[in-house]
């Protein structure tokens, strides 16, 4: 399976192709996205495998990360979805392993300008129609105030923090709902 194509008012969501590495390398190598997830750039490789990796979830699970861009302009925008990591960070916790982790990472140019939340809420519709999982997460820092704010607006809430020491990740949970999709093209 590969990644259908999701539409929204202003952002159009597609699978990843090998031509969209340089795009991705300017997302994972910028210190504004970097901050709250990686903490330094990733090297052109590392990001390569990225792209590889999430093509592969849809392939394997059915399900993934697409790349939302600006319907008007084509401008890039950056990568939201749904996979299945399998972070050594949540070793402890094996009733995640099954449940889809959602995640969004944008340019800065596009920060407050409601691209998370409106990419967000087409890929939750999507996910909740398509029947999928009962529930998905989300893991982050509890400094980054903007994320937070977003994962509440679309239905997720705190469970817990992991590790137990620091650097601490906030897991937050939200369940499968019978939304709206959003259109399927």
């Amino acid at each position: 399976m590969s990644a259908p194509r999701l539409m929204t008012d202003r952002l159009m969501l597609r699978g990843h192709l090998p031509e969209d590495l340089d795009a991705c390398v300017e997302l994972w190598q910028n210190p504004a996205v970097i901050q709250y997830t990686t903490g330094q750039p990733l090297a052109r490789q590392d990001i390569w495998s990225r792209l590889l990796r999430h093509v592969g979830h849809w392939d394997l699970l059915g399900y993934g990360y697409w790349l939302a861009f600006e319907q008007a302009s084509g401008r890039f925008v950056g990568e939201v979805g749904l996979a299945r990591f399998k972070r050594t960070l949540l070793e402890g916790h094996p009733d995640l392993d099954p449940l889809p982790e959602a995640g969004w990472v944008l340019m800065p140019w596009a920060h407050g300008l409601g691209y998370a939340r409106e990419a967000m809420t087409a890929v939750l519709n999507w996910h909740d129609q398509e029947q999928r999982a009962a529930e998905s997460f989300c893991i982050i820092d509890p400094q980054n105030a903007p994320s937070l704010r977003l994962a509440a607006a679309l239905g997720y809430r705190p469970r817990f923090s992991v590790p137990q020491e620091e650097p601490r990740w906030t897991v937050l949970f939200r369940p499968r709902t019978d939304a709206e999709a959003s259109t399927l093209v």
